[in-house]
């Protein structure tokens, strides 16, 4: 079964979420049985799907909480990446951050 829905009350009462912004896959979500002793109900984790070539795009939620960035470094290490708000450039717009 598929349901395409905006509301977050119906996406929440299903396993498997897929987000599409600006016409592409942008994350998935997958909500599992929680632990026993956890209180009952379904633990979420949100993954964020690389496009053909590569490309991620950020929920959100993470992009806003890098604050005025206007690019980021990535920082591979050995099991995982890094991201970085890059705040020593000058914007090309003359803007500060």
């Amino acid at each position: 079964m598929l349901i395409v829905t905006h509301g977050p009350l119906v996406a929440e009462q299903v396993h498997r979420t897929v987000r599409i912004r600006d016409g592409r896959t942008s994350t998935e979500g997958l909500r599992h049985p929680a632990a026993p002793g956890a209180g009952g109900g379904l633990t979420a984790q949100e993954h964020t799907v690389p496009d053909r070539v590569g490309r991620l795009q950020l929920p959100r939620e993470s992009t806003e909480s890098l604050g005025p960035a206007h690019r980021v470094r990535l920082v591979l290490a050995a099991d995982h990446i890094e991201v970085w708000p890059d705040r020593d450039q000058p914007r090309p717009d003359g803007a500060g951050g």
